[in-house]
């Protein structure tokens, strides 16, 4: 695949990893936004089937790549010009990734796409949905959302509940306290995680437990996105807590019938592997019809 380095520099001067796989000049560009720790390379098979003369994909990574991730943020007032933190998964902020994604945008934009679509994956499909509910006014034409499942549903199924708990009774607390960025105690919770993002991730009144079939809250910020959305379910995801087609249901509930369109691969696990020929003839033929609806 060809391609190219992408810089990208955050409105707030974080400095992400970017690259371009695909055409220079490309009609249409998918801003990849990856999953739970994962990165821009997360689904190269998938950016293999995507590519072709009219369309390219624009991978980075996000706040959330890796478990603990160094990154740097441009700070004129020091001398080598820019500070380091340690983010990561284990500390990002979910709301973050509205800095994070808008950086991304203004990179494609300045490759002179015509048509920029989101492309979610896992965790990432909360990112995308949460980015277009809080920016109605972005020139992203519609997000296509890979194996949206919520993780708070995940946790609340795989996990005892007296556990899960004393874990939230815990994290609550530390937080109150002023040590939100403190890990979980490990009698407390086996997993590297810090207490703002254990309940960012893992309780129902999360502003990240936006798919709400297992929590059972009204999908407000899903509801909020006017822009065309493609849902991706796979058949046989193992992170899903029920039926998928019950899950579907929900989606098909929730996302707006004339902008909404959802698509439920077969035979599937959760990361589309040996699938991406059909994920792929999917995305595109849903490009052209949400194209196709801003002419």
């Amino acid at each position: 695949m060809e391609g190219k380095v992408e810089k990208i520099i955050t409105p707030k001067k974080f400095v992400l990893n970017g690259f371009v796989f695909g055409p220079k000049k490309a009609k249409n560009i998918f801003i990849y936004v990856h999953g739970l720790a994962g990165s821009l390379f997360s689904h190269l098979d998938l950016f293999e089937k995507i590519i072709d003369k009219n369309n390219a994909v624009l991978a980075f990574n996000n706040r959330g790549s890796g478990i603990i991730t160094p990154i740097k943020r441009l700070c004129a007032s020091r001398k080598k010009g820019y500070k380091t933190m340690s983010l990561g998964m284990v500390h990002e902020v979910f709301t973050d990734c509205v800095d994070d994604i808008e950086g991304a945008i203004m990179s494609a934009k300045s490759l002179g796409a015509k048509n920029i679509f989101l492309l979610g994956y896992s965790t990432g499909c909360q990112k995308s949905i949460y980015y277009l509910a809080k920016k109605q006014k972005t020139p992203v034409k519609g997000a296509i959302l890979l194996a949206p499942m919520s993780d708070y549903a995940i946790t609340a199924a795989w996990t005892d509940q007296k556990v899960l708990a004393k874990a939230v009774s815990c994290a609550r607390k530390m937080v109150r306290e002023g040590q939100g960025q403190e890990f979980m105690p490990k009698n407390i919770w086996p997993d590297l995680i810090t207490a703002q993002r254990f309940l960012s991730l893992n309780t129902a009144d999360s502003v990240e437990e936006i798919f709400t079939y297992a929590s059972n809250q009204p999908a407000k910020i899903l509801q909020r996105v006017k822009k065309p959305l493609l849902v991706i379910l796979a058949g046989e995801d193992e992170y899903r807590d029920r039926p998928i087609k019950e899950i579907a249901a929900w989606f098909e509930k929730n996302i707006d019938n004339k902008k909404g369109q959802l698509k439920t691969i077969k035979n599937s696990l959760h990361g589309f592997r040996g699938h991406e020929a059909e994920v792929a003839r999917v995305i595109k033929k849903f490009t052209e019809s949400a194209v196709f609806q801003f002419r």
